[in-house]
């Protein structure tokens, strides 16, 4: 059987850094492959797949009893985590959307901040906003790993709530906890390099940034 996710892929990578015999909610949960993927492999018990939009959480649903997972997968319309409790899951994947959407979500849903809960978050865009905005409310970033997809790469991000709020500036928010010896990160921070050079153009305050990218990509790619 052709496998549900694509291997090395950026749904995967968010499938290896969901933990063990998990409850998992999987926001954005599209076409519900995620869920599907992990309760196949035998990963987490049950997931909720939840989507705002009625018709990917059909097509979830078309899938869920497509791989007979209907009494381990529930698939549930919902804004964000809105209609989530905090009693129902133990780790949560958002996925596919931009850094700024996906704070906001969290921002609604006061409950990740119990410390036993586990958030796997995959940024389109604007990473370092959402890496800035985990530490000012007292988040750790406990992992943070890259994947090159289809020519682009992807950022995954694994954070737990301490309560121990810190402030980050946006070079050290660029590259996160991402490892500068791993091959998929440094294309990740030489996209990220890219782009702050192209802001920087207008927006002379970025050329920090720009330096500090530099200077640390310099310094591996000559080891």
């Amino acid at each position: 059987m052709t496998p549900i996710l694509k291997p090395h892929g950026r749904l995967s990578l968010c499938a290896e850094m969901v933990r063990e015999g998990s409850r998992l909610a999987d926001i954005g949960t599209d076409h519900g492959y995620l869920p599907i993927a992990l309760c196949i492999s035998g990963k987490i018990p049950c997931a909720l797949a939840c989507d705002v939009n009625p018709l990917p959480l059909q097509s979830a649903r078309d899938n869920i009893e497509k791989y007979d997972l209907s009494d381990r997968i529930q698939t549930r319309l919902s804004d964000g985590l809105k209609e989530v409790r905090a009693d129902e899951v133990d780790d949560v994947v958002i996925a596919g959307m931009g850094g700024e959407l996906i704070r906001d979500i969290l921002a609604d849903a006061p409950w990740v901040q119990g410390g036993e809960k586990h958030l796997v978050l995959q940024p389109m865009t604007h990473h370092e906003d959402l890496v800035i905005w985990l530490y000012a409310c007292g988040f750790d970033i406990e992992d943070q790993k890259a994947v090159l997809d289809e020519g682009k790469y992807y950022t995954v991000v694994c954070a737990r709530f301490s309560g121990e709020k810190r402030a980050c500036d946006l070079s050290a928010a660029v590259v996160g906890k991402l490892d500068p010896h791993d091959e998929n990160c440094r294309g990740f921070l030489r996209r990220s390099l890219q782009n702050y050079r192209n802001k920087s153009k207008g927006d002379p305050s970025l050329l920090s940034v720009v330096n500090d990218l530099e200077e640390l990509l310099l310094s591996y790619e000559n080891k």
